[in-house]
């Protein structure tokens, strides 16, 4: 199944879970906390990885409770995709807050009349 996901394709509880997976990509080595996720998150992983964005899973039941400090329960591994996805997400995510934001229009106001001056 080839599918073409971009940042605006994706729905909110897609992105969110993918920058979810993303973070403990980056800081715990791909494992999940099930605490930490919904059924609709596990179906949006489950989504991608169909696509063939990523691969995702269960850690062993002999596993379970025996990691230090965090309830893992799933794994997550990236492909190249997914990782081009997640910065884009990101992005798309800063310039979505950037351009809600009263306060950093306010900033940009007050470094553009800076600039006129």
């Amino acid at each position: 199944m080839t599918t073409t996901f971009t940042p605006e394709s994706l729905t909110k509880v897609q992105r969110s879970i993918l920058l979810y997976a993303e973070t403990c990509m980056v800081d715990y080595g791909g494992l999940l906390e099930g605490k930490r996720m919904n059924a609709d998150d596990i179906e949006a992983l489950e989504d991608m990885q169909d696509a063939g964005l990523l691969r995702f899973g269960r850690v062993p039941g002999r596993l379970l409770g025996s990691f230090i400090g965090r309830d893992v329960t799933h794994w997550v591994e990236f492909t190249d995709a997914a990782w081009a996805l997640a910065f884009a997400v990101r992005r798309f995510r800063a310039e979505q807050s950037k351009s809600n934001s009263v306060n950093y229009r306010r900033v940009r106001e007050a470094l553009d009349a800076r600039e006129e001056a």
